[in-house]
């Protein structure tokens, strides 16, 4: 059921919206007719057998698999770790069927000759219909990765990752459980990993690079001590005797500078970092990535609502296996702006004039008010063309033009908007709402190019108290794809094909919106 939450009634203690259907991606009818309560019914078991999967066809060229946004997509790919699988980059058809950009395509040469059985396994245990086919497929395709995952925790709040492990653990998804004081230590992170994965988290940027303080006394000395978090004769219940799901000799120090220097090496390795809500105040407010900020919100109400996002770019290896909407979990922050003028205004970069609350900064007058000289002719000037929020983020002011051709970032480099929230009139499902302006056609997900990686800024909370389903796989297809999340990226609407790497083309870009 939709719940109606009220701004005016008391502030609420926890989350607002738990309307099922859309969490999970999942269409729902509302039946008034109580006639249906007199239909047979069955009671449904305790554990529910999967849908039946298995193989259609006698082919034996390909199998494929569509791409469905089903985190069972991911755990196959998992099982069947030594097949090589390709995803294609465009939709298609095969034998009559209409498949989706990102479905699995597998083919036999090359594999072991017990691939089709090994399919066949896996596919009936998960519910996967695949198909065998023999038909000659052009799609444009990439190898789909088994990327080795590390879930970072920090040791000042583990509570919220804990959904993340259970998520990941259900799929039968591998992962290292790691600390920021691994982070910190290790130097070389993209030789042990592929993909870091930082759950919401409820500090402070302060606290996020301290963690728990370690504090050094001026003669050198250790002001306090380690603080252990370990099995012991004291705390026999704080881990496992081998230590898991982690453990230290001392929690202190955070993830140090010397951390966020190994993680933008990281990244800049070809590492992708997932910092999911507040995380994204990492690599954001410390100018590892340009072009997105959080914004400052005055009138958004949304205490853990359900709203409406619609893909942006299919193409984007995020977005594989997703229809045109999606409904996402929201928690009052962050909220994205993109600006490649700089400051993230998502306006060009300086906003608008009602910006200021509908009066001028001075005072005097409305923010509609036109601005007459005194005592001389007046032409009214021309008024500004009207962009959507997409096309202004990549707006620049002609008149600037010369003066940030040297600071405008390569378009290969340009942040990449994958999902944006919905406009105010079509944001709200579920829960609390009141100032869904703020929120309302700001990005959801964002993909941010740096040196060979990237990073992948979430708006909402996609794994969240193992209810939001519906996008768990957003945040899967990133780590499948983590070498490949380049693809599908494409020129503004009105460029040329010129090269993307071109500079001067790149800057004339910009003035087709």
């Amino acid at each position: 059921l939709t719940q109606y939450y009220s701004t005016s009634d008391p502030r609420p203690y926890d989350d607002t919206g738990w309307t099922m259907g859309p969490l999970r991606n999942v269409k729902t009818l509302r039946i008034t007719d109580d006639a249906i309560l007199k239909a047979p019914m069955t009671l449904v078991a305790a554990n529910i057998a999967p849908p039946a999967g298995g193989v259609s066809g006698s082919a034996t060229k390909f199998f494929l698999i569509n791409a469905n946004a089903e985190p069972g997509i991911a755990t196959f790919r998992f099982r069947l770790k030594d097949v090589k699988i390709f995803a294609a980059e465009d939709a298609f058809e095969a034998d009559g069927q209409k498949f989706n950009p990102g479905s699995f395509l597998i083919p036999v040469d090359g594999n072991p000759s017990d691939v089709r059985a090994r399919i066949e396994s896996a596919a009936k245990d998960l519910g996967l219909r695949v198909l065998a086919t023999d038909a000659d497929l052009k799609v444009e395709r990439h190898a789909v990765a088994v990327p080795r995952i590390a879930l970072m925790h920090t040791w000042v709040n583990t509570q919220n990752e804990g959904w993340y492990r259970l998520m990941l653990e259900e799929a039968q998804v591998p992962y290292d459980y790691i600390s920021d004081a691994v982070v910190r230590t290790t130097p070389n992170l993209k030789s042990k990993f592929d993909v870091i994965i930082f759950p919401p988290v409820t500090s402070s940027l302060s606290t996020l690079i301290n963690g728990v303080r370690k504090r050094t006394l001026a003669d050198g000395s250790d002001f306090g001590g380690p603080i252990p978090w370990k099995n012991s004769d004291l705390t026999p219940n704080l881990t496992t005797a081998d230590g898991k799901p982690d453990s230290s000799d001392d929690i202190r120090g955070g993830l140090g500078f010397d951390g966020l220097a190994n993680l933008k090496k990281f990244i800049e390795d070809g590492g992708v970092f997932i910092p999911i809500t507040a995380g994204a105040a990492l690599p954001i407010e410390l100018g590892i990535t340009e072009g997105v900020s959080i914004a400052t919100t005055s009138q958004l109400q949304a205490r853990g609502a359900i709203v409406n996002a619609t893909v942006e770019d299919k193409r984007s290896p995020i977005a594989y296996g997703y229809d045109d909407n999606v409904a996402l979990y929201f928690n009052q922050s962050p909220v994205f702006r993109v600006s490649l003028a700089g400051g993230g205004g998502g306006f060009g970069g300086g906003g608008g004039p009602g910006d200021v609350g509908g009066a001028r900064t001075s005072g005097r007058g409305s923010a509609t008010d036109p601005d007459i000289p005194q005592a001389r002719p007046f032409t009214p000037p021309t008024p500004p063309e009207r962009r959507s929020r997409a096309q202004q983020e990549l707006y620049i002011d002609p008149d600037i033009r010369d003066l940030v051709r040297t600071t405008l970032p390569p378009m290969r480099m340009w942040p990449r908007v994958v999902l944006r929230f919905a406009d105010d009139r079509n944001l709200w499902v579920s829960g609390m709402m009141a100032g869904a302006a703020d929120l309302a056609q700001s990005p959801a997900v964002i993909d941010v190019p740096l040196g060979r990686g990237h990073v992948v800024f979430f708006a909402n909370n996609p794994m969240w108290r193992h209810e939001t389903q519906g996008s768990f796989m957003l945040v899967l297809n990133a780590a499948l794809h983590f070498d490949n999340l380049h693809v599908g990226r494409r020129a503004p609407a009105g460029s040329s094909s010129r090269s993307a790497d071109d500079d001067d083309f790149n800057l004339n870009l910009l003035f087709f919106f």
